[in-house]
């Protein structure tokens, strides 16, 4: 068995899978979900700040409310991903209906796939990368969230958990 060099056949998939105005989509999918990770990192940290920098007077279920919060967050940082993708996808005219696009954006982002879209053959790879932004995206918040759980059943106090 001898192997070939993968390179013009990766070459083939980029310019027939994802076409020329798709490159827009993949540095804008670069964009949100660097911004997503740097926003989870932050609100992880600064729920670690806040639980370390408590006294133990405030509780457990003080903590539990801005926990809540901080999910809040980190789901409305979903939502703007979801309006960010619409928004590009709406000024490249992929669909002639803003709310459209958002329909579909959101299907792809969740991995869902339920809809019905009919997408151009220059748009066929649009719902790839949508779809990875929104499995990392989750995956990174997924990761933030349980973190900042673990902070919250540790008390500053106790330093032996």
């Amino acid at each position: 068995m001898t192997f070939q060099n993968p390179l013009p056949l990766l070459i083939f998939y980029a310019n027939h899978i994802f076409g020329e105005k798709i490159d827009v989509f993949i540095i804008t999918a670069i964009l949100i979900f660097s911004l997503h990770s740097f926003f989870i990192l932050l609100v992880a940290n600064r729920f670690q700040y806040f639980v370390n920098s408590s006294s133990d007077s405030s509780g457990k279920y003080f903590r539990f409310i801005v926990y809540t919060i901080a999910m809040l967050f980190i789901m409305m940082s979903h939502l703007m991903d979801l309006l960010y993708f619409s928004y590009v996808m709406d000024c490249m005219k992929v669909f002639s209906d803003p709310l459209t696009a958002f329909y579909f954006v959101g299907e792809m982002y969740t991995t869902l796939g339920y809809g019905n879209y009919q997408l151009g053959p220059e748009w066929r790879g649009l719902p790839f990368v949508i779809g990875f932004t929104g499995l990392f995206s989750a995956s990174i918040s997924g990761a933030g969230l349980f973190t900042m759980l673990q902070y919250l059943g540790k008390s500053p106090f106790n330093k032996s958990q």
